[in-house]
């Protein structure tokens, strides 16, 4: 007598559970062997159940090799992520729930049903289907939820101090007073952009395949790992960049053409459209994050100017003729009141400090 199919679909749940022994694997084998049909239904058991069994022990599950097996085949970006195997949590709360009422349904339904209005299957095998199918539906919804979730942004300001700190690809950042950074939590894609808006210093981490790009006020800056100085509005009001090391490009967004590019010990200035290139002629211009001025026969004009940014103080000439007289001294992390001082001592020149605001008068120089 001819067994029922259910007593098969039982036996292959047991042999896929590790309870079935010797001889009830053998009379499946044989089972299996003696109709195409029944090697339809194995398989599809077999499928089912591996799926099951990976969402059991979804803790355990290599996410990376995952992504990187669904980005080849759907022909995404990759990106390097360190923190993958944080998110299995959100794909165990969700999913999980959902795998574990289907196995109890398997295993208590020996019943057979009519699913869709003619013929009976096994629910059994009807509700490893949809098992099998929900998680073939839901594992490529998640990965693509996840790589396509807009990055949180955050917002760096150096309202009262100069700050510095270092971005999510350990690139370094240092801001001087008024400057505002915005950046993603992480980089996602091909590109790491960030927003500036005001003087800044950057050591950009080297990454040849995905570039780090600053947008501000309609211009961007293009770099891999590059060490540079930036002013999105300088006193001027120009936009100013000066390369330490490495290779910039510079362009104006939706522009068409190629991009300008520096080499080190080279100065932009942005003035309208107009893009200028020179050789950096200020031996200054990073005084206000090391402290270190050098004046080289420097108009005093030009001094007061170094010694306002350096020490955020309004240091003003009273007598404009003043401009007329030159220092050349170096200090090294020295006070402003140490260097007025000095001021006062080499130029016949007269000082009122009062806190917010320095006063230089005197006669001039000829």
């Amino acid at each position: 007598m001819e067994k029922d199919p259910a007593y098969f679909e039982k036996l292959i749940a047991r042999y896929f559970s590790g309870e079935a022994n010797s001889a009830e694997i053998n009379e499946l084998s044989a089972w299996v062997a003696e109709n195409p049909d029944h090697k339809t239904i194995f398989r599809e058991s077999q499928y089912a159940w591996m799926a099951i069994e990976e969402a059991r022990v979804v803790d355990a599950v290599d996410l990376d090799k995952e992504w990187k097996s669904f980005v080849k085949r759907v022909g995404i970006a990759e990106e390097h992520d360190e923190t993958v195997k944080n998110d299995v949590s959100p794909f165990r709360h969700l999913f999980a729930p959902i795998i574990n009422f289907f196995c109890v349904l398997i295993s208590a339904s020996p019943n057979t049903i009519s699913p869709f209005g003619s013929g009976t299957i096994p629910l059994r095998r009807f509700l490893l289907r949809v098992a099998a199918i929900l998680l073939i539906l839901a594992s490529p919804a998640y990965l693509l939820y996840r790589y396509f979730q807009q990055p949180v942004l955050k917002e760096l300001a150096a309202n009262t101090s100069r700050v510095e700190t270092l971005l999510p690809d350990g690139s370094r950042v240092t801001l001087n007073i008024g400057a505002v950074i915005k950046y993603p939590g992480k980089f996602k894609g091909n590109k790491r952009a960030v927003s500036l808006d005001g003087e800044a210093y950057f050591d950009v981490a080297h990454n040849a395949s995905k570039p780090f790009i600053i947008a501000t006020d309609g211009i961007r800056v293009e770099v891999k790992g590059t060490s540079f100085y930036i002013n999105t509005c300088s006193r001027s009001g120009d936009f100013e960049l000066v390369l330490t090391t490495g290779e910039v490009g510079l362009y104006f967004e939706n522009q068409t053409g190629p991009a300008r590019i520096l080499n080190p010990g080279e100065k932009a200035i942005i003035h309208g459209k107009q893009i200028t290139i020179t050789t950096n002629q200020d031996a200054n211009y990073m005084a206000w994050k090391t402290h270190k001025i050098t004046f080289s026969n420097d108009p005093l004009n030009s001094v007061a100017a170094t010694l306002s940014k350096v020490y955020q103080a309004n240091v003003c000439l009273v007598n404009p003729s003043l401009a007329q007289c030159r220092l050349t001294a170096t200090f090294d992390n020295q006070s402003l009141e140490s260097v007025l001082n000095v001021l006062k001592a080499t130029l016949d020149i007269d000082i009122r400090n009062s806190g917010s605001t320095v006063e230089i008068s005197g006669k001039g120089c000829r």
